[in-house]
């Protein structure tokens, strides 16, 4: 007489066979979960919300500001933040700065979504790549479980849109690949249009397709048209979103000192615009304003108390202070099992790589992640000015794919030490995350390492 089956044996036969879904719905949950957990706090201004906040508010008040990256993002916040009708009213005078009402809520929620939705376009690219489902999941949980990315996301910061309209366009360029449907292509363009308009960092997203291309042994036509859909695409709208950028900021403002007397003389309320001086057109504004941030940037060259050098960001040097009430802190700094399985998954690749250990077959995807990391990361040693940890977020991506693909072939209880490590990791430093009282755990390991004083 054949037993009943017990209900557990039926809830993991079904998850076997919707184990795809079942992973996209526990990155989502777990993803919402921890970058919307206690949404709102501290209801302070953190770190760079100091600027980020002010840039923002400027939209709504015409007055001229000056930024080193592009506005997209800030463009993005503050069109969200209109529609919900928020209305500037605090100052972001200084970190530590109490927010007068709830209306900085609206600028935080979309860099906290796009946080959310980074660890399942880390799967589903790790899914292209032809790994299984667990160590796609895998991946995607690493993503949720790091620290650092999880800050950076619960703030009016825009790293988190950053990664998710960089990786997104790398991740619909790959399913472009199985459909031909041009509009994907196009889309995925789009998106590596809207990261550049984000940061400059993420210009290598428009040659990683190229290269992926390359290694697939692609016709050299094949990937001129490939580049001229990306190029012609993300120019366009780089362009556009500096257009609107200057079309709403035409009153004086904090910024005005950065622009040459021409461009001020177009700014309402300038004393060169009362001077009746010859006044740009938008193209040259723009091409100005380019040239302007190019140079702001070459000139940040002294030091910081928090900044460090591209070399140590593998191994988290150094993390920030971003914020500190009493007892309560929250630190920039990642999850160790996270960051540092990271650098050894690509050490482990090269020495792969160079041992021939790899199958031909997999050998395409094996060298682009080693060269998306080295490519992301490497550019950084040729730049003088200061940078901080939040730099090396792009290769901490790549980093996590590599840990995927040199565990895909490992047995499931390997993948799930790893993951119980990193919960474990994320346990310790949540309260670093979260602003609570730092755990004396937290505490302990900070003091005796090094490279994190």
């Amino acid at each position: 007489m054949k037993k009943p089956t017990s209900r557990l044996s039926l809830i993991t036969t079904w998850i076997a066979k919707h184990q795809v879904s079942c992973a996209i719905a526990s990155l989502l949950i777990l993803g919402f979960v921890s970058r919307f957990f206690m949404f709102g706090y501290p209801n302070q201004a953190v770190f760079d919300e100091v600027y980020f906040g002010k840039f923002v508010g400027a939209y709504f008040s015409g007055a001229y500001y000056f930024d080193i990256h592009p506005p997209f993002a800030k463009l993005l916040i503050a069109t969200f933040a209109k529609l919900m009708g928020y209305n500037p009213t605090s100052s972001f005078a200084a970190i530590g700065t109490t927010f007068t009402d709830s209306g900085y809520l609206y600028l935080r929620f979309l860099p906290s979504l796009a946080g959310a939705l980074l660890p399942l376009v880390l799967f589903s690219i790790a899914r292209e790549f032809g790994l299984k489902t667990r160590t796609a999941f895998l991946v995607g949980m690493l993503a949720v479980l790091d620290t650092a990315l999880l800050v950076q996301s619960r703030f009016i910061l825009i790293d988190s849109l950053l990664l998710l309209f960089s990786f997104s366009s790398f991740w619909l360029y790959l399913v472009w690949r199985r459909s031909k449907q041009l509009w994907i292509l196009i889309l995925a363009a789009a998106l590596t249009g809207m990261a550049m308009s984000v940061k400059w960092i993420a210009l290598p997203f428009i040659l990683l397709p190229i290269l992926y291309e390359f290694l697939h042994h692609a016709s050299f036509k094949r990937m001129f048209k490939i580049f001229a859909v990306y190029a012609s695409v993300a120019a366009t709208l780089y362009i556009a979103f500096f257009a609107i950028h200057v079309s709403l900021l035409t009153k004086t403002g904090d910024g005005d000192a950065f622009m040459s007397q021409a461009y001020q003389s177009s700014l309402e309320g300038n004393p060169n615009a009362a001077a009746g001086s010859t006044t740009l057109s938008l193209p040259e504004k723009i091409i100005e304003l380019n040239h302007e941030m190019y140079a702001a940037n070459a000139r940040l060259t002294a030091g910081h108390p928090y900044g460090s050098k591209w070399y140590g960001w593998p191994v988290m040097i150094k993390p920030i202070s971003y914020w500190v009430q009493g007892n309560a802190q929250i630190w920039l700094v990642g999850n160790p099992i996270v960051w540092w399985s990271g650098a050894v998954a690509i050490i482990w690749m090269l020495v792969d790589l160079f041992t021939k250990k790899i199958p031909s077959k997999k050998m395409p995807v094996a060298l682009f992640i080693v060269l998306g990391f080295f490519m992301t990361w490497l550019p950084f040693a040729l730049i003088s000015r200061v940078m901080f940890l939040y730099h090396y977020f792009i290769p901490l991506c790549f980093s996590i794919l590599a840990i995927g693909f040199c565990l895909d072939r490992a047995k499931w209880k390997v993948q799930i030490s790893l993951l119980l490590l990193a919960i474990a990791g994320f346990i310790l430093f949540a309260s670093a995350a979260y602003g609570l009282e730092l755990s004396q755990a937290f505490t302990n390991i900070r003091n005796i390492i090094p490279i994190w004083q």
